[in-house]
């Protein structure tokens, strides 16, 4: 994006909305009033999803996974026959079924979906190239998900922390709440507190 090169340089940040939208607005909100460009995309079945973690080079350096999660994975939902729904597994997207269809090479991506912060996501996600996996491993409040991507970019962005400080930090304010794990280059997890 060409805010980057600005004379006041603005950081891209890609929103996926997987399922609900009312999250990734607020969202949208928050990181535009930390001086973020946000790119939000609006993906309307499991194969538009798909394409969103598999842009590549052209992705932002920061891509927000905003969503709902299960004991499954990323929830999408039910769909109409025509769609094609043979990557989901009772309407959720699972890490097996992401495996060799992400490709966000050095990219940081954070989830806000319920119980996708474990090893399985991590390693769909390191193994698609990215950089770092940040993401829930429990159920966090509702309310706590948009506080804590507020704490990070805040601390990323204005602060120029690093990913583990942001990741810390961010969680400060309720760490056994959100119970966070990042996960960067060996899959090796490390708590948010």
């Amino acid at each position: 994006m060409i805010d980057k090169y600005f004379s006041w340089p603005r950081e891209p940040v890609a929103i996926v909305a997987i399922g609900d939208t009312g999250e990734a607005l607020l969202l949208r909100a928050i990181l535009e009033s930390l001086g973020a460009a946000v790119l939000l995309h609006l993906p309307g079945t499991p194969n538009d999803v798909l394409k969103c973690l598999g842009q590549g080079e052209t992705a932002p350096e920061y891509v927000i996974l905003s969503g709902h999660g299960d004991e499954t994975g990323f929830v999408l939902g039910q769909f109409v026959e025509e769609i094609d729904t043979s990557a989901l597994v009772k309407g959720s997207l699972p890490p097996a079924n992401l495996m060799d269809r992400i490709k966000l090479p050095g990219k940081v991506i954070l989830s806000t979906a319920c119980l996708t912060g474990n090893e399985a996501f991590a390693r769909a996600f390191l193994s698609g190239g990215a950089r770092a996996y940040i993401a829930p491993a429990e159920y966090p409040d509702g309310a706590a998900i948009p506080l804590f991507v507020h704490g990070f970019f805040y601390h990323l962005l204005q602060k120029q922390a690093s990913l583990e400080e942001a990741v810390t930090l961010a969680s400060n304010f309720d760490s056994n709440e959100l119970a966070i794990a990042l996960f960067q280059g060996s899959s090796e997890a490390s708590a948010g507190s």
